[in-house]
């Protein structure tokens, strides 16, 4: 087991108002080495939580971000609905802060209805994250990292739509598709592992007393098949999570 970069906060609030802090500060670190930044940003909580408290820091700081390397914000899964869809994440991430600040490049998967099928939105989406990192020249698809991931976790251990005991978690390449995920709706695009454990650095936002008992399974070194967010205890992980999430750590790890 690797060396555990666990944070701990006392409150739901605490914890994204912290990691809302934490990530402004980092994104401004990168830019002083990096030309561009590539960010991959899931959904649920990140993107309603976050997110919003990382805008207001941005508005009242504009000297906080205007350093900033350009940022291309990848999607770590998506839904396969159409953009109006309240199930759709990146729509919510657009509105909360990349239509905000110039300094973000939001990158989209395909739809439905701009696609004609699930499979052709994952070759679409890979293809443009391939185009993208090719700044001169064609890269391999197997050097590609994001430079910060922020994650989430399911009640069952599963992160982005990388779901226990699914043949997803075997699968390679950038993204793939899931057509049968547990959680509705039941057709997403997701990162693969691969592609997620090359990731420079990965923050993991877990809060609730429902996921105290995966989370402390995760830490103790799951076999990732059984709880996929195990996959990601290793070397440039950090782990954000309120004392409800945190519960069980003593006890089983």
């Amino acid at each position: 087991m690797v060396d555990l970069d666990l944070k701990v906060f006392k409150s739901r609030e605490e914890l994204y108002a912290k990691t809302a802090l934490a990530l402004v500060k980092k994104l401004g670190e990168l830019s002083e080495y990096r030309a561009r930044i590539h960010l991959g940003l899931s959904g649920g909580s990140v993107a309603t939580e976050l997110l919003p408290k990382v805008a207001d820091i941005m508005e009242k700081h504009p000297e906080a971000w205007g350093h900033w390397s350009p940022v291309h914000v990848w999607m770590v899964d998506e839904r396969y609905v159409e953009l109006d869809s309240p199930d759709r994440s990146d729509s919510i991430i657009e509105r909360e802060l990349t239509s905000k600040f110039d300094v973000f490049t939001l990158h989209r998967p395909g739809t439905p209805s701009t696609t004609s099928s699930l499979k052709e939105a994952v070759d679409e989406y890979t293809q443009e994250m391939i185009r993208v990192y090719s700044v001169s020249t064609l890269v391999d698809p197997r050097s590609i990292a994001l430079d910060l991931a922020i994650l989430g976790m399911g009640p069952d251990g599963h992160f982005a739509s990388l779901f226990p005991s699914h043949d997803t978690l075997n699968r390679g390449g950038l993204f793939l598709f899931e057509k049968d995920s547990p959680k509705p709706p039941s057709e997403r695009i997701s990162m693969t592992l691969p592609l997620l454990r090359r990731s420079r650095l990965s923050w993991f936002v877990v809060s609730g007393a429902d996921k105290a008992t995966m989370f402390a399974h995760a830490l103790q070194g799951a076999n990732f098949r059984e709880v996929p967010a195990a996959s990601m205890n290793q070397v440039g992980t950090t782990w954000w999570v309120d004392e409800d999430a945190a519960s069980q750590i003593d006890r089983l790890v």
